[in-house]
């Protein structure tokens, strides 16, 4: 719920969509260890923080809010829980080994002269590992290497 307030209060009041999913990305990564290197995610011991919580509660189940260390599939599970609270779409896709991301549809910017009403939303995948709230256009070969091993 902590989360849920503080997200509310800081990214509800940015001016576009654009700009509170890119804070929320940031927000997320912060809540479960910032920004990660990708040549050093092997150096990420996310799994002794998870293992010692599950041993503290003395239970399988481990709430999103107590993860401080968190991978691909606790940043997405995050950032699609609170960005359904505030109120901005968007999906949650699991991958293979441990990997999930979320894909918003946002509009860009419309060149001069054009209503931004005429211009379909594309999909990004949003970067919550390396360089969080970064978008990445759908298709491309850096939103396929961060979806993949």
């Amino acid at each position: 719920m902590d989360y849920i307030t503080e997200a509310s209060r800081t990214i509800l009041p940015l001016a576009s969509t654009n700009q509170q999913v890119v804070a929320l990305a940031e927000f997320v990564a912060d809540k479960m260890g910032g920004p990660i290197e990708r040549d050093k995610l092997h150096e990420f011991s996310w799994e002794l923080h998870i293992t010692e919580i599950k041993f503290d509660l003395k239970c399988n189940v481990v709430p999103i809010g107590k993860i401080s260390k968190g991978t691909f599939y606790h940043r997405a599970l995050l950032f699609k829980v609170l960005a359904e609270r505030i109120g901005i779409g968007c999906t949650l896709v699991r991958g293979e080994y441990n990997r999930a991301w979320n894909e918003v549809k946002l509009v860009e910017e419309a060149p001069p002269g054009i209503p931004a009403v005429l211009i379909p939303p594309q999909v990004f995948i949003v970067d919550l590992m390396y360089q969080p709230g970064y978008l990445m256009k759908e298709g491309t070969a850096e939103a396929d290497r961060y979806r993949r091993i």
